[in-house]
C-alpha cells in the first residue's frame, strides 16, 4: 500500500523541511522589527539613566541653595561633652559661650525597704502628684510586679515604677517622677501613702510626707553663662541663646566652652555630593557618545560589572545633539566665573579646590579634557573655614538684592538642567517618543505574526494537497501497472 500523508508525520518530501525553510524568509521583516523593539528597549533605558543622573545632580544643585541648604545649619561643639553639649537650629549665630554646670536638674526618686518576694500591695485608689499634676488609679490588689505594671501603664509617661534587687531573695519598689525640678515634687496620698509607709518609703508628718529612702531630691539645674547664674527645672534649656539649645550632662566646676558654628562638614558634605553627581552624568554622556574604551578605563571608580555595563553602553549615541549640548553646558559651568560679592578674588571652583586639573600633574590628562572634576580637600576645608560666605555666593549669589539666588554654580546647573528632567521635560520627551515608537513596532509584529500563522497554514495545507494528490497518482499508477499484468498473464 502506497504512503498516505498525515500532517504531523514525516513525508517521503520533507515538506516540513520546506515550510520551514519558506518560512524563515518570511520572518525576516518580523524578525527585524523585534530587533528595532529590542534595541530602542536598550536605548531608553540609557535614556533614563541619563535622567536620572541629571535628577541627582539638579537636587544635589538645588540642595546648595534651597532653604534647607546646608550653608544656614550650624552646629554646636562643646570642650566638654561629658559636662554640656548643645543643639542648633538654622536660627542661630555664630558665637563662643563660657558656661559651668553647678547642678544638675533631679526629681524625686524614692525606694523602700527590701520587701519578701511574696509581698501583697492590697487593693485601693492609689493617688500621687506631681507638682500641679494628679495621677489617680485604682488597684484590684496583687503582687509587686502586678503593681508596678499597673502603675506604669497609667501614669502617662511621668511616673515610673520598678522592683530592685537589693537583697538576695527580696525586691525594693522604686517609684520615680519622670520630671524634674524643684517645683515638680513627688507626693503620695489614700492608698499610695499608706504602701510608702508600710514599705519604709516615707513618713507621714503634720505637714505632709517625708521621703526615707530617697535615691534623688526634686532640684532645678543650676548654670552660669559668662558668669551669670541660671536657675531651670530642666536639663534642657533652649532660652539662653537664640536658636540654641544646651544640655546639662553633669556637674563641673571649669568654665566648659561652647562654640555656635557653622555645620562645616554638612556643607563640604553637600559640596562632594554635588561635585560626585556631576562626574557620574559626564562619565554616562562620555560613554555613549564616544566610541573609544579609554573613556571607560578613565574612570576609575567603576566596579567590574559597572564597567561591563558601560562596554555595552559604549558609543550608542555617537554625534546625538542633545548630549552633546548638555555635556558643552556642564562643563562650561563648572569651569567658568560666577559672580559673587568676592569679585575676582572667588569666582571659580577651582579656588577652593575643585577642578579639572586639581592636585594632579601638570599635563593633561584625558580624563581632565573630557571635564571630569577633582577636589583637592584640603583647599576646600581651608576655604570653608576662612570665606564661608563666599564659598555660600560661589554656588548661589543673589546679584540684585531681592533674597532670591539668580546666580551661581548651583543656580546655573538647576537652571540648565530643569528643562532636561522636569515634567515633560527633554528626556521625558525622548523616552516618551521611544515607547510610542515601540508601540507601533508592537503592533506590526502582532500584525506580521498573525500573517505569518496563515501562510504557514496554507503552505501546510497546499503541500499536504500536493502529497495526497501524488499518492492517488500512485496509486493509480499501480492499479493500471497490474490491470496490465493480469492482462498479460490472460493472453498467455
Amino acid at each position: 500500500m502506497s504512503d498516505v500523508y498525515i500532517p504531523g508525520i514525516k513525508s517521503r518530501f520533507e515538506t516540513e523541511k520546506m515550510i520551514e525553510d519558506l518560512m524563515k524568509l518570511e520572518r525576516i521583516p518580523r524578525d527585524r522589527a523585534q530587533g528595532t523593539v529590542d534595541r530602542l528597549e536598550v536605548e531608553k533605558g540609557y535614556w533614563q539613566e541619563i535622567s536620572r543622573r541629571a535628577d541627582a545632580l539638579r537636587k544635589s544643585a538645588t540642595d546648595l541653595f534651597s532653604f534647607q541648604n546646608p550653608f544656614n545649619e550650624f552646629v554646636v561643639r562643646s570642650n566638654n561633652d561629658s559636662a554640656l553639649v548643645g543643639t542648633a537650629t538654622r536660627n542661630a549665630d555664630p558665637q563662643i559661650r563660657s558656661f559651668t554646670v553647678k547642678q544638675m536638674a533631679q526629681s524625686d526618686r524614692f525606694l523602700s525597704n527590701p520587701l519578701s518576694e511574696d509581698f501583697h500591695v492590697d487593693g485601693g485608689t492609689y493617688s500621687f502628684s506631681i507638682g500641679n499634676e494628679d495621677i489617680s488609679f485604682d488597684f484590684r490588689g496583687g503582687t509587686l510586679r502586678e503593681f508596678t505594671d499597673a502603675l506604669n501603664r497609667r501614669s502617662r509617661d511621668k511616673l515610673q515604677a520598678s522592683l530592685v534587687a537589693v537583697r538576695p531573695g527580696t525586691r525594693s519598689l522604686l517609684i520615680e517622677s519622670k520630671v524634674t525640678g524643684e517645683e515638680n515634687r513627688l507626693n503620695f496620698a489614700g492608698a499610695a501613702a499608706t504602701l510608702g509607709v508600710n514599705t519604709g518609703m516615707i513618713e507621714l508628718t503634720g505637714n505632709g510626707m517625708r521621703p526615707l529612702n530617697a535615691v534623688s531630691t526634686a532640684m532645678d539645674a543650676i548654670i552660669t553663662m559668662e558668669g551669670i547664674e541660671i536657675q531651670r527645672s530642666s536639663n534642657e534649656i533652649s532660652d539662653l541663646v537664640p536658636g540654641v539649645t544646651v544640655t546639662a550632662v553633669d556637674v563641673s566646676d571649669k568654665p566648659i566652652r561652647l562654640s555656635i558654628e557653622p555645620d562645616k562638614e554638612a556643607i563640604k558634605e553637600a559640596i562632594i555630593s554635588f561635585v560626585g553627581n556631576y562626574n557620574r552624568l559626564l562619565a554616562e554622556i562620555n560613554v555613549l557618545t564616544r566610541n573609544d574604551e579609554r573613556v571607560i578605563d578613565e574612570i576609575t571608580y567603576l566596579n567590574a560589572d559597572e564597567r561591563a555595563d558601560y562596554r555595552k553602553k559604549l558609543g550608542a549615541f555617537v554625534g546625538d545633539s542633545t548630549l552633546l549640548q548638555m555635556r558643552n553646558s556642564l562643563t562650561r559651568i563648572m569651569t567658568s566665573a560666577h559672580e559673587t560679592a568676592q569679585d575676582n578674588d572667588l569666582a571659580l571652583l577651582a579656588q577652593i579646590g575643585i577642578g579639572t586639573n586639581v592636585g594632579r600633574s601638570s599635563g593633561a590628562e584625558a580624563s581632565q579634557l573630557r571635564g571630569y572634576l577633582y577636589i583637592d580637600e584640603k583647599v576646600l576645608d581651608a576655604e570653608i573655614v576662612t570665606r564661608l560666605s563666599a564659598v555660600k555666593e560661589l554656588f548661589a549669589y543673589d546679584t540684585n538684592g531681592d533674597l532670591v539666588a539668580d546666580a551661581g554654580v548651583a543656580f546655573s546647573i538647576d537652571t540648565l538642567t530643569r528643562p532636561y528632567v522636569g515634567t515633560g521635560g527633554i528626556l521625558t520627551q525622548k523616552t516618551t517618543a521611544m515607547d510610542s515608537r515601540i508601540t507601533q513596532e508592537n503592533q506590526r509584529i502582532a500584525t506580521m505574526d498573525r500573517q505569518l500563522a496563515a501562510k504557514e497554514a496554507d503552505l501546510t495545507r497546499q503541500y499536504s494537497q500536493m502529497e495526497s494528490a501524488y499518492n492517488r497518482m500512485e496509486q493509480m499508477t499501480q492499479s493500471f501497472d497490474r490491470f496490465n499484468q493480469q492482462n498479460s498473464n490472460n493472453n498467455r
